[in-house]
């Protein structure tokens, strides 16, 4: 009998690679990282929120190369910036340099 293929989830998606790869290495330089979990009353934050003592907090939503914002999250995301919270958007922990610039989640609309 043959099975079907794996259907792609937030849980194994190219996104969930990123994300995981992202935690550990921030992890990995210091900071203290947790993810966010929406829900079926809950959407629009971003993936990750992370604690440093020296660089403060960052808010962070993954995504694979390519792809846009939801529109949940551009409101969400718009929100937090007029009360002073910046959202960065990576697609990679290589591109962790981007965390110590201004938040660029309006790139990805």
């Amino acid at each position: 009998m043959d099975l079907p293929p794996l259907r792609r989830t937030v849980r194994t998606g190219p996104e969930a690679k990123i994300l995981q790869e992202l935690k550990l290495y921030l992890k990995r330089h210091g900071w203290y990282v947790k993810k966010l979990h929406g829900g079926k009353y809950q959407s629009g934050l971003p993936d990750l929120v992370a604690f440093h003592p020296v660089h403060g907090q960052r808010w962070i939503e993954t995504k694979a190369p390519g792809e846009k914002l939801r529109v949940s999250q551009i409101y969400e995301f718009e929100q937090m910036d007029k009360y002073g919270a910046e959202v960065y958007v990576l697609t990679s922990y290589t591109q962790y340099d981007k965390l110590f610039g201004s938040g660029n989640w309006r790139r990805y609309i």
